[in-house]
């Protein structure tokens, strides 16, 4: 919802309607940022893009053993997971 849209917005002075819009914009961000799955997805995306750095200096084989802990890293978990439910379950 945009700010400007809110019935009370027009009792707002006119100085303070940008000073007022970058204060819920800000407020907004902080309150996505503390959603855990959006910092988690933060930090990947990071991950990702400081994992394909090395790609633009043509280093192609860095880039991919860097990338080997996201793509083996869940797989394997999910096996210990099985395994150790597989373990007290039967």
């Amino acid at each position: 919802m945009k700010p400007l849209q809110h019935p009370w917005w027009h009792h707002i002075p006119s100085g303070e309607r940008a000073q007022r819009v970058w204060q819920i914009r800000r407020l907004r961000v902080a309150a996505w940022l503390r959603a855990r799955h959006h910092r988690i997805l933060l930090t990947l995306v990071f991950y990702v893009l400081l994992c394909l750095l090395p790609l633009l200096i043509g280093q192609p084989h860095l880039s991919a053993y860097a990338l080997l802990p996201v793509v083996l890293v869940p797989p394997v978990a999910y096996l210990a997971y099985l395994l150790a439910w597989h373990e007290f379950h039967r």
